[in-house]
């Protein structure tokens, strides 16, 4: 039997040092910024010298921020034991105000620090502040027939504010505008409303804000908002293209369950699609089951169409504020 010879526990120690001496190491200077106090909407550019302080190839396999509004910059990526490279930081104060803190990631294959942080921070000192920061608002969903608003806010803590806005690009919100809000002159306000009748789907639209803020003048504002019935269809479309055979479930569904809702009764006009109607859910859910197949492509109805058929199917309920539902349907016959 042969015997291994033991290491003592130094010369151990020192094949692990000798070990992490061979690896590559990454080094920042400096490791950590300070901007100091920026005016808001300046921009800064300053460098990070990145070092290989270790023995091996030091390779940066990625180098990004947490926002958009920092932006890093590193052409080398692999350094050589020794080597150093400039990492370029562009960092745009947007529409932040007060302390702003932002870190640079860095990822590389430094065996003890992977994975590091840069921390960038600065005093951004207001010109125009908006609330909300990301200049967008969202409507939570909501029934159709169902008005709401909502606020922004406009600070110009250095001057006397006054903001304008009109009817948002589509025209689909309303738009009030208060200044002196609240007997500060610094302060506006512009009131956002999602009407009533606002059609059911999913809406975007920008209202444009001037102000008499120089380095602001003027200001997007992004809304949403999603409207939905009281039943829907889904899918709300049906499109067989060319299967040979149709079988598709129509699902009639209450937006907000339980709901007292009752499908009377179905008709399509394409004789060829049958439906059958099945409550699975009561006041939840009923499916309307679509089956059957194409017409020939000789058939006149095929012919006068050039083989793309198209109809409606329409469910009748017992709400007065749903009391049709119409689902287009359609399909495609080989030539």
């Amino acid at each position: 039997m042969r015997r291994f010879p033991l290491f003592s526990a130094s010369l151990l120690a020192a094949l692990l040092i000798a070990g992490a001496a061979a690896a590559q190491s990454i080094k920042l200077e400096p490791t950590f910024m300070d901007l100091g106090r920026m005016k808001q909407m300046d921009q800064k550019t300053f460098t990070v010298k990145i070092t290989n302080v270790g023995a091996g190839l030091l390779n940066i396999s990625d180098v990004h921020a947490d926002c958009g509004c920092t932006v890093p910059e590193l052409k080398v990526k692999s350094l050589k034991a020794g080597e150093s490279t400039d990492m370029t930081i562009h960092f745009d104060t947007k529409n932040f105000a007060g302390e702003v803190h932002k870190n640079v990631n860095i990822s590389s294959n430094d065996p003890d620090r992977p994975k590091i942080e840069f921390p960038i921070t600065v005093f951004v000192k207001a010109i125009l502040a908006v609330n909300p920061a990301a200049e967008r608002i969202g409507f939570p969903k909501a029934l159709f027939g169902e008005a709401a608003t909502r606020d922004v806010t406009f600070t110009a803590p250095e001057q006397v504010l006054k903001i304008e806005a009109g009817a948002s690009q589509k025209g689909l919100f309303g738009v009030k505008v208060t200044n002196n809000a609240d007997g500060d002159p610094h302060k506006s306000v512009l009131t956002v409303t999602r009407p009533a009748k606002l059609e059911p789907g999913q809406h975007q639209d920008v209202v444009r804000v001037t102000t008499n803020v120089p380095e602001r003048p003027s200001v997007d504002i992004d809304v949403r908002a999603w409207i939905a019935m009281e039943l829907s269809a889904t899918p709300d479309v049906v499109n067989f293209r060319y299967q040979p055979t149709f079988e598709q479930d129509v699902k009639i569904a209450a937006a907000n369950p339980p709901l007292d809702f009752k499908v009377l009764r179905a008709e399509i006009d394409l004789p060829e699609v049958k439906f059958q109607i099945v409550e699975t859910v009561p006041k939840q859910e009923t499916h309307i089951k679509l089956t059957g197949k194409p017409i020939d492509k000789g058939d006149p109805r095929a012919v006068a169409a050039q083989g793309r058929i198209s109809g409606t199917l329409k469910v009748y309920t017992n709400l007065k504020s749903v009391p049709v539902i119409e689902v287009p349907v359609s399909y495609m016959i080989r030539p």
